[in-house]
């Protein structure tokens, strides 16, 4: 495989996904982020390689449903698992909106808001969060 399709050669091919791409194959062992705790405490990191694994799948879920130039909410609490989500949707070719889940009945309508400005048609989450959101989303649009 050439290594040097990935790197970018103008400003044009110096995207989020190139690069990561690009890393992911130059520094497949090398840990682009790491979660931290409490600012301070080490929690987990990914590599390129794993992150660059976690995104394609994510990706190719969200081309399965057609979401090439749709808007996907990201439901995510700090970490990892939302970097992992972004790259996705960017590998996918959707536009992504960070939200941080709601909570309670007022951040509710906040989510309802910014779900209706952004016109998303998507949405992807953690199922820890969704648990906590399932009974929010009854009667819900």
């Amino acid at each position: 495989m050439n290594n040097d399709l990935f790197f970018p050669h103008s400003p044009q091919e110096a995207t989020l996904v190139n690069l990561l791409r690009y890393r992911a194959i130059q520094q497949p062992n090398q840990a682009p982020y790491t979660f931290l705790i409490d600012g301070e405490t080490e929690k987990v990191s990914f590599t390129y390689e794993k992150l660059d694994q976690k995104a394609r799948a994510i990706a190719a879920l969200l081309q399965s449903m057609k979401a090439f130039g749709e808007r996907v909410l990201l439901l995510y609490s700090p970490g990892l698992e939302f970097i992992a989500a972004f790259f996705g949707g960017l590998y996918a070719g959707a536009t992504v909106v960070p939200v941080y889940p709601p909570r309670g009945k007022q951040r509710m309508t906040r989510l309802q808001a910014i779900a209706q400005n952004a016109q998303a048609t998507f949405a992807l989450t953690t199922s820890s969060v969704i648990t906590k959101l399932g009974q929010s989303f009854k009667g819900l649009p």
